[in-house]
């Protein structure tokens, strides 16, 4: 066996797509051995085409939209929900977004201040404080 990366083909909904796979591979038997994070990969290459063939958030969206909300990971959890992680999850391809947090992200894009007035309902309700933290 040796160690390689070689095309691997996913498919979801009919739409397919060519993922360069990281594994140990047998040229005689056909065989491929694959680590945890060698399935990562895939993995992730699966969920992505997945968001985007649903039209939900991919995780290039997600950045781009907290980053113009003028939020950390941590705080956009805090402000937008979905648990202490979940923005980290979502932008590394670990989680996709729900079809919720997804239509939130895109409307929050469209009207960036709303952001402000999410923080001081937080804050009034006992939360947090500023928004980067």
């Amino acid at each position: 066996m040796v160690r390689d990366t070689r095309s691997f083909v996913i498919s979801y909904k009919g739409r397919k797509q060519d993922v360069a796979l990281p594994g140990w591979y047998c040229d005689i038997s056909g065989e491929s051995i694959h680590s945890r994070g060698d399935l990562k990969i895939s993995d992730r290459a699966l969920m992505a085409l997945k968001a985007e063939v649903d039209g939900l958030a991919t995780p290039s969206e997600v950045a781009r939209v907290r980053k113009k909300l003028g939020l950390s990971q941590v705080k956009a959890s805090e402000v937008l929900g979905g648990g202490p992680r979940s923005f980290q999850k979502h932008e590394s391809g670990e989680v996709t977004p729900s079809r919720a947090m997804t239509n939130l992200l895109r409307v929050m894009e469209r009207h960036p201040e709303e952001i402000h007035r999410l923080e001081a309902d937080m804050l009034a309700s006992g939360g947090s404080s500023s928004l980067g933290d």
